[in-house]
C-alpha cells in the first residue's frame, strides 16, 4: 500500500435560520466527511427522494464531541477486539463505543454518520456503516459503508483543525466560555506528565478525568516498572481492576524467565538469518505476518504442508494468570534462550497459536526484551496472529490437503485439515477467508 486513505471533514458556514442555541447557530455548515475518495457523508434526503454527499447541522457538537474524547480516539485501541468480530453485539459496550469513538456520537439532535475511529497502534481504523433502518422522524440516512487504515498523525490533525476552526468561528461571533472552550483548553494545556497519565488511563478503556482517579497509583506504578511496548500491550489488555495482580503475574513470569535454563542456539541462528533483510513489503500487519512466516519456513526448507514442531523451537511452563488479557509473557532470546510463561489454561492447538505467537516476538521483535502476548488487537498483535496462522497453516498447505474448493469446504474438512496442522478448525476457517477465499474474488 504506497498511501493510506485521508479522514477530510470540508464545510462551508451556512445561514442557520430558527437555531435557538447561540453556538449552533454560529456554526451552521453544510458537511462532507470523506475518507479517501469514499464520501462518509452520502445520504438519502427522505423528502426529496434524493441522495446527496453533505449534511446541514452545525459543526460545534462535533468539535466538542472531539474534545471530550481526545484521548480515547488516540489511545483506547480496546474497541479493535469488538471491530474484529465485526461490531459488538454487547449493549453496554456499543453505547460505550458509540459515545467515545463514534461521530454520531456527536449528538446534540443532529443525526450524525457512524463513522469510528479506533487507534489501532501504528494506525488508526475508520469504519463507517450506513443506516439499515432509520426511524420516521429522520430526514436523512446514510447509505455508504467500509473501512479503512490511516495514518494516526494525520487524523489527528484533521480532527484538531476542526476544533481550531470552530473555536475562531465562535470568537467571531463573540462566542465564549463554552464547554468547548474549557475541555480543549484542558487538553492544550495538559502537562507532559498529565498527557502520559491521559494516554495510560485511555488505554485502559478508562475517561482521565472522571474514571481513572481510583487507578491513578496503580497505572504509575505500572509506568515506573515497564516502558515501551511492554506498557502498552499491558494497558491494552489488562482489567483496570485487576492492574496490580496482573503487575505481580509478569514480576513472577519474568523471574521464572531468567531462572530458565538455556537452550539450543536454533532460534538465535534462525533470527539472525532473518533478520538480514527486515523490510516488510507491505504495510497492512496482516500481510507483513504471512510473509515473515513464509520466511521462516522457506528458511528451514519446510514443506508447506508438514506441521510445524514448535518444540524445536520454543516451549512454555504454565503459570496462570487472573487477568484472561494476558496469555503468556516471554524474555530475550539473546540472554536466556526461548523462555516463555504462558497465563492461561488452554487447549493443545491454542496453546500452540499463543507459543507461535511468542516465536514471532524471539524472531521479528526488533529489541530483545521482556513481551507479552494479549487478547488485545493492535497492529503489533495482528502481526503476531497472521504470523502464527501462517506458520501452523500455510495458506498453500492448506489448499493442498484441503484437496477440494475452499468455497464449498465442509466443517469434516476444516477439522480433518486442522487436526493435519496441529491447530484450530478456527485457524483453518481464517486462511481460508482471509487468504484462500479473498485471492479467489
Amino acid at each position: 500500500m504506497s498511501s493510506r486513505p485521508e479522514l477530510m471533514i470540508k464545510w462551508e458556514w451556512e445561514p442557520s435560520g430558527a437555531v435557538r442555541a447561540q453556538e449552533h447557530a454560529a456554526t451552521w455548515a453544510r458537511i462532507e466527511i470523506w475518507v479517501g475518495s469514499e464520501c462518509v457523508t452520502l445520504v438519502e434526503d427522505r423528502e426529496s427522494g434524493s441522495s446527496r454527499r453533505s449534511i446541514y447541522c452545525p459543526l460545534y457538537p462535533l468539535a466538542e464531541w472531539i474534545a471530550y474524547n481526545w484521548w480515547f480516539i488516540q489511545s483506547d485501541a480496546r474497541p479493535a477486539s469488538g471491530l474484529a468480530l465485526r461490531w459488538s453485539s454487547d449493549q453496554t459496550q456499543a453505547s460505550k463505543l458509540l459515545r467515545r469513538h463514534s461521530i454520531r456520537g456527536s449528538g446534540d439532535g443532529f443525526l450524525w454518520p457512524n463513522l469510528l475511529i479506533v487507534p489501532e497502534g501504528n494506525q488508526t481504523r475508520l469504519a463507517w456503516q450506513r443506516d439499515r433502518s432509520t426511524p420516521t422522524d429522520r430526514v436523512i440516512s446514510y447509505l455508504n459503508q467500509g473501512d479503512a487504515l490511516a495514518d494516526p498523525a494525520a487524523v489527528l490533525r484533521e480532527l484538531a483543525s476542526v476544533v481550531s476552526e470552530v473555536l475562531t468561528r465562535l470568537a467571531e461571533k463573540g462566542i465564549h466560555d463554552t464547554p468547548l472552550h474549557k475541555e480543549w483548553a484542558a487538553v492544550q494545556q495538559a502537562h507532559p506528565d498529565e498527557v502520559e497519565f491521559c494516554h495510560a488511563a485511555a488505554r485502559l478503556g478508562l475517561d482521565p478525568y472522571s474514571e481513572a482517579e481510583p487507578y491513578q497509583e496503580s497505572i504509575l506504578h505500572a509506568s515506573e516498572l515497564f516502558s515501551g511496548n511492554l506498557l502498552t500491550d499491558f494497558l491494552d489488555a489488562v482489567d483496570p481492576k485487576g492492574i496490580g495482580t496482573a503487575i505481580a503475574w509478569i514480576e513472577s513470569a519474568s523471574e521464572l524467565i531468567r531462572a530458565g535454563h538455556k537452550r539450543d542456539t536454533k532460534v538465535r541462528d534462525l533470527r539472525r538469518e532473518l533478520r538480514r533483510d527486515l523490510n516488510p513489503q507491505s504495510t497492512f500487519p496482516w500481510e507483513v505476518g504471512w510473509a515473515q512466516a513464509r520466511r521462516v519456513r522457506r528458511t528451514l526448507e519446510m514443506p508447506d504442508t508438514n506441521a510445524f514442531e514448535l518444540k524445536a523451537y520454543i516451549s512454555g511452563v504454565e503459570h496462570i494468570s487472573a487477568d484472561r488479557g494476558l496469555l503468556a509473557a516471554g524474555g530475550p532470546v539473546e540472554q536466556h534462550g526461548p523462555a516463555v510463561v504462558t497465563g492461561q489454561s488452554q487447549p493443545a492447538s491454542a496453546r500452540r497459536f499463543t507459543l507461535a505467537r511468542a516465536l514471532w516476538h524471539h524472531l521479528w521483535e526488533e529489541q530483545n526484551t521482556l513481551f507479552l502476548v494479549t487478547t488485545a488487537y493492535t497492529d503489533r498483535q495482528k502481526v503476531e496472529r497472521a504470523f502464527a496462522a501462517e506458520l501452523l497453516a500455510p495458506a498453500a498447505g492448506v489448499s493442498q490437503v484441503l484437496e477440494s474448493d475452499p468455497e464449498t469446504a465442509t466443517v469434516e474438512d476444516l477439522e480433518r485439515v486442522a487436526a493435519a496442522f496441529k491447530v484450530s478448525p478456527l485457524v483453518v476457517r481464517h486462511q481460508l477467508q482471509n487468504q484462500l477465499l479473498s485471492d479467489a474474488a
